[in-house]
C-alpha cells in the first residue's frame, strides 16, 4: 500500500530547536542540489543557522517549516523591511522528494497570512530570468508565481554577474597606480571607528548625497548593524576604502565577503565611490586592490559572484573590464495581500 502523507503542519523555525534546524539544512541542501548549478555557492550552514538569530539591518525574519509525518519537508522565510508595506518571500523551498503535491501552494497561503498579520499590502519575490546569451533557467518559479496570482514587475530589473578566476585573471596587470591626492586604506570585518558613520553615509546615499547631510541622518551606524549580522553568521569580510587626502573624507569604498562554509565562493558587495570624486577610475582601482588582497589572504576563491541594478551601466561596465560575465537577470513579482483573506 502508498504511504499517504499526514496533512502538513506549519511550525515556527527558532535557532534554539536543533533537530527541526538540522532538518532544515538538510531540505535546503537537497534542493540546491536539484535546482542549481555549479556556479551557486553550496548552503552553508553556519551562515544558515546564524541567519536564524541575524537578519539583515532594518528588517525582520520571520521563519517557518512545515513537516509531514514529523519530517521538515518545506520551509518560507519572510522578510519584513522597517517602515514598508511589504513582505518580502525569501525563501519558499518545496524538498524535491516532496513536490507535486500542493505543498509549493500551501507554503504561499501560509505566506499572505503571515503578511496579513504584519500589517503588509504587498508579498513580494526576486525571480531569476536567463538571458540571451546566459545559461537557459528553468521556468517553474515563473509559472509558479503566475499561478499564485503575482505579476511580473515591469520596470528595470537586477544583473547578477560571475567573475571565474580559472578563465579571467583581473590581476594580470597588477592593480593601477593611486591617482594624486587620494590613499588607499584597508580593513576586515570591523570597520575602523574613523570610518563606521561615513561608510554608512555612503553606502545609505550610494554617494550621490552630499556626505554631510547623509551623515547627520545617520544616528546609528549602517555599518555597525551589518558586522553583527556578519559576525553572527560566521562570514568575514575585507574592505579597502580611498581617502581624499586634501579633506581626509572617505571617498569610497568596497566590501567582499565570505561565508565559512564555502573557500572558492566570494561575493563581492558594495563598491561606491561619492559623486564629488568620480571620473578617476576609484571604483576599479578599489575592486583591483580589494581583490589582490583577498587572495592572498583566500587563495582557495576562484567564483566571484555580484548583482547591480541593470541601469548602473558604469559599474556593470567595471565589472566587465574585471572579467565579471552577465549570468542572469533578476526581476520583481509582486501580489497583493486582500485583508479580508479572500
Amino acid at each position: 500500500m502508498n504511504h499517504v502523507p499526514s496533512d502538513p503542519e506549519f511550525v515556527p523555525l527558532a535557532a534554539d530547536d536543533g533537530d527541526t534546524v538540522a532538518q532544515w539544512l538538510d531540505l535546503l541542501a537537497a534542493s540546491a542540489r536539484a535546482d542549481t548549478d555549479s556556479l551557486n555557492a553550496p548552503p552553508c550552514a553556519a551562515d544558515l543557522t546564524g541567519s536564524l538569530r541575524f537578519a539583515p539591518p532594518g528588517t525582520a525574519l520571520d521563519d517557518w517549516a512545515v513537516r509531514e509525518d514529523g519530517r521538515v519537508v518545506g520551509a518560507l522565510r519572510l522578510v519584513l523591511p522597517d517602515g514598508a508595506p511589504v513582505a518580502v518571500v525569501d525563501q519558499l523551498v518545496v524538498h524535491p522528494a516532496a513536490r507535486r503535491r500542493g505543498l509549493g501552494r500551501a507554503l504561499h497561503g501560509h505566506a499572505l497570512q503571515l503578511a496579513r498579520k504584519h500589517g503588509r499590502t504587498t508579498l513580494v519575490a526576486t525571480l531569476a530570468e536567463g538571458l540571451p546569451d546566459g545559461p537557459p533557467l528553468g521556468a517553474v518559479p515563473a509559472a509558479f508565481a503566475t499561478a499564485m496570482g503575482a505579476v511580473r514587475g515591469a520596470g528595470p530589473g537586477g544583473l547578477r554577474q560571475w567573475l571565474d578566476l580559472n578563465r579571467h585573471d583581473p590581476l594580470a596587470d597588477g592593480v593601477p597606480a593611486t591617482p594624486a591626492g587620494y590613499s588607499l586604506v584597508t580593513w576586515g570585518t570591523i570597520t575602523p571607528d574613523e570610518y563606521a558613520v561615513p561608510v554608512s553615509a555612503l553606502e545609505l546615499s550610494l554617494g550621490d548625497a552630499p556626505a554631510d547631510t547623509v551623515q547627520q541622518e545617520v544616528r546609528t551606524s549602517y555599518a555597525r548593524q551589518f558586522e553583527r549580522m556578519r559576525v553572527g553568521r560566521g562570514r568575514r569580510a575585507y574592505h579597502t576604502g580611498v581617502v581624499h587626502d586634501a579633506s581626509g573624507e572617505l571617498a569610497g569604498y568596497t566590501s567582499v565577503s565570505k561565508t565559512t562554509g564555502n573557500p572558492g565562493f566570494l561575493l563581492q558587495g558594495m563598491t561606491v565611490v561619492h559623486r564629488a570624486h568620480r571620473g578617476h577610475g576609484l571604483g576599479l582601482l578599489l575592486k583591483l586592490a580589494n581583490l589582490e588582497r583577498v587572495l592572498r589572504e583566500e587563495p582557495a576563491v576562484r567564483l566571484i559572484e555580484t548583482a547591480n541594478d541593470e541601469t548602473n551601466r558604469p559599474m556593470i561596465a567595471v565589472n566587465e573590464a574585471m572579467g565579471f560575465e552577465p549570468y542572469e537577470r533578476l526581476v520583481s513579482w509582486t501580489r497583493d495581500v486582500d485583508p479580508s483573506g479572500a
